[in-house]
């Protein structure tokens, strides 16, 4: 870390300290006795949370696998806030990620819908120059802000353009770097090139969300990203879709596949996809 980035962290820590030990600070500070400390009393230290602010361009965004799964890497976070619901079991740990049954379905389908790759479309759009011909690409930029201060993070994801996907939205940073925060919501979307060169967006609106990662003066690494997509924006995303890749299959014949995948209950029914990213993001210059 730089000099100033870790003493921003070390104080923060340290006026946590003080602040902790304040009791109510409405309370007039008291006597303990000739032989103790009296109660704190100092300037009320009012927390900031954007005193030295980061910003990163996500480099890599990865759509976990069943082989993530399986070695036990980072694949999502626990969406719901609880265990199994609506019959699909959760991960270890009680992670969410639904979307992992999603893209290893698509190649299982009849016909198979091999030519929808999510993770070839995100790298793409992530690699993709910023004059590049539509039909061939968009590019797809997306920064993270992480503002650290005396006792908090700020943290907002962005485009390209500024303009904001998520957030503000307070967070926990601590001395190791490690950042975690939840927010509503997360505008996502990935720009997708079909088969016959038909540039769409494929949105991916996310509820929920919760984002770890931990930060250091050149890099944004170990990103966990998990959501919520809503059943109507999921299943509007696959209709637009799977028209661009052939005549079939349809939406009708993958419907019932694509329905039980709903692993998270909103509002008492099973509407809910998970969704879970792991990542990697490097400094760039504030604009």
């Amino acid at each position: 870390m730089t000099l100033r980035f870790r003493a921003t962290l070390t104080m923060s820590l340290a006026l946590l300290a003080v602040v902790a030990g304040c009791g109510d600070p409405s309370s007039a500070p008291g006597d303990m006795g000739p032989d103790q400390p009296d109660l704190y009393d100092g300037p009320i230290i009012e927390p900031t949370c954007d005193e030295f602010t980061v910003r990163y361009r996500i480099t890599e965004l990865h759509v976990p696998t069943e082989a993530d799964v399986n070695s036990g890497a980072a694949v999502g976070h626990n969406v719901d806030r609880m265990g199994t619901a609506c019959g699909v079991p959760d991960l270890a740990g009680g992670v969410d990620n639904s979307l992992i049954d999603f893209t290893s379905t698509l190649p299982a389908l009849t016909p198979p819908v091999e030519s929808l790759v999510l993770q070839d479309a995100i790298d793409l759009a992530l690699d993709c120059p910023a004059d590049a011909d539509p039909s061939e690409c968009t590019r797809l930029d997306l920064v993270v802000s992480v503002g650290s201060g005396t006792s908090c993070a700020l943290i907002e994801i962005e485009d390209g353009a500024g303009a904001t996907l998520a957030g503000p939205f307070v967070g926990s940073l601590n001395g190791a770097g490690e950042v975690r925060g939840t927010v509503s919501a997360f505008e996502l979307t990935i720009p997708y090139v079909s088969p016959g060169g038909v540039a769409v967006d494929l949105e991916l609106p996310l509820v929920n969300v919760i984002l770890t990662a931990v930060a250091n003066e050149s890099a944004l690494t170990d990103i966990v990203l998990g959501g919520v997509l809503l059943d109507s924006d999921f299943e509007a995303m696959v209709m637009e879709v799977l028209p661009l890749l052939g005549e079939e299959p349809t939406f009708g014949d993958v419907a019932d596949v694509v329905r039980n995948l709903y692993d998270v209950q909103v509002e008492g029914q099973c509407s809910g996809l998970s969704v879970g990213f792991t990542g990697t993001a490097t400094v760039e210059a504030s604009p």
